[in-house]
């Protein structure tokens, strides 16, 4: 009986020492995290000293001093987040570099090799390339020479306007190299350049050709209400509206247009030959030579009016021959205009009264006027009888009364 209650004690007495051991553990504190530990080592070293601590405790003045607040310590978990969350975080991606655009003008990628060293050999030396047009766009055409592209704008193609772009495609052209740069990306050419170069050399050919008399070749580049300029190799000279054609000219583009190739004579130069007068009218053939023989006085003879002026009207009788028919030989009613009754273009027949040869000049009459084919008689008459006699004389002055009276 003694043994059981002594065993029954002891379990007891070890249920009691298990009671309170565990209630020893509860009452411990839990053993920190390392984040925890971190947390407390990092508020050690910002703490700041003892003394300094307790100077700003203390309020001026001998102002009670409130009880400083303790700080918050961050729980574990959250300190445990953040630091999976930056485990986590992505390196930032370097940025791509962006291709640079070309600029106008320019090839996409650098152009290096032996090709583009002779373009910048000829652009340092100034000797001209062999270039042929590819393309264009709104700043200038697009050029190949030697096979690597280059680039000349629309100011750089011609001395005058520039033509229209598609009629250079194709074509092979000489140009003078203004810039190389970039790598050989941008390359700029001219072809004005090498116009003037070629302008000059021609100009002084020509000017050498040049002097009062010579019969010289060219080609019309102008056409203005007072005559036209020809381009005569590099110099260009004036043919004056009365220098186109012996006819009356209206217009000089009755005569000549742009573009005309035509045969001028040399008539003067001026001004150091920076004015050089021309004529296509004196390589026409001159009517005025035989005029006397063709038109002799008293013949009848077919035109066409001309102009029309207050004393009268201009009749071409041929190219470049022209008489006048005075406002008192035309038979019109009084009142009546001559412009209404001779009209440009009308063709009449007329007679002539007299030739001036040396003076240039025909008069004429209408056909059928006695009084001058009487005067023309009257002359014809006075040469017939030169040295007859009286009678005979008589006899004919008698037949051209009779027919002045007719």
């Amino acid at each position: 009986m003694s043994a059981e209650l002594n065993s029954a004690d002891l379990e007891e007495q070890d249920m009691d020492e298990q009671t309170e051991a565990s209630a020893a553990a509860d009452d411990r504190p839990a053993a920190a995290t390392p984040a925890q530990q971190d947390g407390e080592a990092a508020s050690d070293d910002l703490a700041p000293p003892a003394g300094e601590a307790a100077a700003k405790a203390e309020p001026a003045g001998g102002a009670e001093s409130k009880p400083a607040k303790a700080a918050k310590a961050k729980p574990a978990k959250a300190a445990k987040a953040k630091a999976a969350k930056a485990a986590k975080a992505k390196p930032a991606k370097a940025a791509k570099a962006k291709p640079v655009k070309a600029a106008k003008g320019e090839s996409a990628k650098p152009q290096a090799g032996p090709e583009v060293e002779k373009i910048r050999a000829a652009m340092q030396s100034g000797a001209s390339v062999s270039g042929t047009v590819i393309g264009w766009n709104d700043g200038g055409l697009h050029v190949v020479v030697n096979g690597v592209t280059a680039f000349c704008p629309h100011s750089e193609m011609e001395l005058g306007e520039p033509l229209d772009p598609q009629g250079y495609v194709d074509q092979t052209y000489d140009f003078f190299v203004l810039r190389l740069e970039n790598e050989g990306r941008r390359i700029v050419l001219s072809r004005v350049s090498h116009l003037r170069q070629e302008q000059k050399a021609q100009q002084a050919e020509t000017r050498g050709k040049i002097a009062a008399g010579a019969v010289l070749k060219g080609k019309v580049v102008s056409v203005k209400d007072f005559g036209a300029f020809v381009d005569l190799g590099g110099v260009q000279g004036l043919v004056h509206i009365s220098e186109l054609a012996r006819r009356r000219v209206e217009r000089t583009e009755d005569v000549v247009q742009p573009g005309d190739d035509v045969e001028v004579k040399v008539l003067k130069v001026d001004k150091g030959g920076r004015r050089i007068s021309l004529s296509m009218r004196a390589l026409e053939p001159d009517p005025w030579q035989d005029v006397a023989s063709k038109y002799r006085v008293g013949a009848s003879v077919t035109g066409k009016v001309e102009k029309v002026e207050r004393f009268g009207a201009f009749i071409q009788l041929e190219p470049g021959l022209s008489g006048l028919l005075p406002s008192s030989k035309m038979s019109i009613p009084a009142g009546t205009t001559a412009s209404r009754v001779f009209r440009p273009g009308r063709e009449i027949t007329v007679q002539v009264i007299s030739v001036d040869p040396r003076r240039q000049r025909i008069s004429l009459g209408l056909e059928g006027d006695t009084s001058e084919g009487s005067r023309s008689d009257f002359e014809a008459y006075k040469k017939s009888q030169a040295g007859s006699g009286p009678a005979a004389r008589f006899n004919a002055l008698a037949d051209a009364l009779s027919k002045l009276k007719q």
